[in-house]
Parts: C-alpha cells; sequence; structure tokens
C-alpha cells in the first residue's frame, strides 16, 4: 500500500547485537524553540495520520484502471475528514488540516495529481520538532540537540549530495521527536530506530548513535574487539545506510548494501585510519550483515552481484 507520509527509517537496532557535510549555510540557530506537541496534540497526529493513508491509498486505487469506486469515495473526503479527525486542537494544527482540505478539494474536482501533492505536504506542517524546528551547529563532544558540521560533511560526501546534514538529539528531544512521528507514521518509527531521513536531506541519529560517533571521531577511540566495536560498526554502517536515502535512494535492503560499502569512505572521512575503517566494514559484513532482518537482505549484495558498487574491484565489500 502507499504510505506517501511515512519516512525512510533504519531500524538496524533489531541486528542480534542489540545495537539500535552539509552546506556551507548551515542552519542558524533560533531564539524560540518550537514547544514540545501536547498528548492531545500526538492523539490528533494519530487519527490524522491514519486518515491521510486511507486517503493516499484510495487515491492509487482511484487512478488504477476501474477505479471509478475509489474516486467516488474520495469526493466524500471532506466531509469524512471533519467527522472523523474532529477539529485540530492547535493553531499550528489547523495550518496542516487546511492542507488535507485542501487536498480533499482536489479529490472532489477528480484532480488526483493535485490531491496527492496537497497531502503529502501536509506532512511538512506536522513535523514540529524534526522538520519544523532549526538547530545551532555544533561541533565537539556534547550531548545537545545540533547540527553536526563534522558528520554532516561527511554525510555529504558520501550521499553526493551537498544540502545533507546530520542532526544529533538530546535523550529528550529524540523521545518527544520519537513520540510525534510515531503517532504520525502508524509507529513504523518508534525508538528502536537508529535513524530516519526527513525532508529529503535530513539525517536524524539516535542520540546513541552520535555518541558513538562523538568518541570515535573527537576522541579518537578506536574499540579492538568485542561489543563495543562491533556497536562502533552498526554506527557507521548506520551513517552509511541513512545517506543512501537522501540519494540515490532506494529501499532497505538496498540502502544497507550501499551503506556496507560506503562504510571504508565514512570511516576515513571521520579520522580513522584506512587499516581501522576497513576492519570495521568487515566485522558489519561478518558480524551485523547476516543477522539483520530480512528486509534488509538481498542476493544481489555480494562481490559481482548487481548490487556492487565497484564490479571490477575484488576488495568487498
Amino acid at each position: 500500500m502507499k504510505r506517501l507520509l511515512v519516512p525512510f527509517i533504519s531500524v538496524l537496532a533489531l541486528f542480534a547485537t542489540g545495537c539500535g557535510g552539509g552546506s556551507a549555510g548551515g542552519e542558524a540557530a533560533e531564539p524560540r524553540v518550537t514547544p514540545l506537541p501536547t498528548a492531545r496534540e500526538i492523539a490528533w497526529f494519530r487519527t490524522m495520520a491514519a486518515f491521510a493513508n486511507a486517503v493516499s491509498n484510495l487515491s492509487e486505487q482511484a487512478a488504477a484502471p476501474g477505479g471509478a469506486k475509489a474516486l467516488a469515495a474520495l469526493r466524500d473526503c471532506g466531509p469524512i475528514f471533519r467527522s472523523s479527525v474532529g477539529e485540530a486542537p492547535t493553531r499550528r494544527q489547523r495550518a496542516a488540516a487546511q492542507v488535507v482540505l485542501g487536498a480533499c478539494s482536489a479529490f472532489r474536482r477528480g484532480d488526483l495529481a493535485d490531491g496527492d501533492r496537497a497531502l503529502s505536504a501536509s506532512g511538512t506542517r506536522i513535523f514540529l520538532r524534526s522538520d519544523g524546528r532549526s538547530l545551532p551547529r555544533r561541533g565537539g563532544v556534547t550531548d545537545a540537540s545540533r547540527v553536526e558540521p563534522r558528520f554532516s560533511r561527511v554525510a555529504a560526501a558520501l550521499s553526493g549530495v551537498p544540502a545533507t546534514v546530520v542532526r544529533c538529539w538530546s535523550r529528550a528531544d529524540w523521545v518527544a521527536l520519537i513520540a510525534e512521528r510515531g503517532a504520525y507514521t502508524g509507529g513504523a518509527v518508534d525508538l528502536r530506530a537508529d535513524g530516519f531521513v526527513s525532508a529529503g536531506t535530513r539525517v536524524n541519529l539516535a542520540p546513541r548513535m552520535c555518541e558513538r560517533l562523538v568518541r570515535f571521531a573527537y576522541e579518537r577511540r578506536r574499540p579492538a574487539r568485542g561489543k563495543v566495536k562491533l556497536q562502533l560498526a552498526n554506527t557507521v554502517l548506520t551513517l552509511g545506510h541513512e545517506t543512501v536515502h537522501v540519494a540515490p535512494g532506494g529501499d532497505e535492503a538496498v540502502a544497507t548494501c550501499y551503506g556496507l560499502q560506503r562504510m571504508r569512505r565514512a570511516g576515513a572521512l571521520l579520522g580513522a585510519p584506512r587499516a581501522y575503517a576497513d576492519s570495521l566494514t568487515e566485522l558489519a559484513w561478518s558480524g551485523l550483515y547476516p543477522y539483520g532482518l530480512a528486509k534488509y537482505h538481498s542476493p544481489e549484495c555480494k562481490d559481482g552481484g548487481k548490487l556492487d558498487l565497484n564490479p571490477k574491484n575484488p576488495v568487498w565489500p
């Protein structure tokens, strides 16, 4: 089913280990931080998400041959929204509701493309903490919510998209962000996620991921073996994985395979000796990849396979 409003996520935390670049201008700090969503707002997010995804599925059916029945149902989109979702509890949510009602107006006219665009745009009015809040640019050893400039440069180099930024979140902000995202995505994003991409170029990383990257890049910690090194390998893999969702895209299996092949470069860009970056990559391939969920695997993720980015190079991954 089509779910227009669900962001790409990484749930590499479910591996058996239990582990979970940007433009020069960056993002300026904002003097007033957007308030956290209330419990009432979160409940409204959840109801609106269910409605939006149901309408999105109807639109897909209406565009297919024999979709007259679905198209007829879409014409009642506005009244159903008002009765089933109800009035938005806050002014900032009323703006999102108006966008959805605009989509319903387009569907009533039979303009599916315009309705889909408006429906997708409503998400940008919802995600108040991730896509609606500016963060200060701050590097070094800190656990504050921030755009991390060094990690952003690495992510931009890996993705090939100069506007790519890495957002590191404090624990409290991450919990609030996931509560909002989880409500609006029907639980597709939860606290097990290591990271997800939003607004096309924003790589949002869980606090534990950024903490490990900080130790690796700024404190030059290079664990030699054991669970700590496995966790670090998972973290560098997560960074590579998420940059694939920035560009060129792909499903979770493709992102994981390409992310594996970006790890050597990622490790080196983060300051590790080449030999150590190689060892992290090899550990991810032998100690993480075989134990991941099925949707992160592809039979073509192998030396010489269709997902091999450098088929003439004998080094794998």
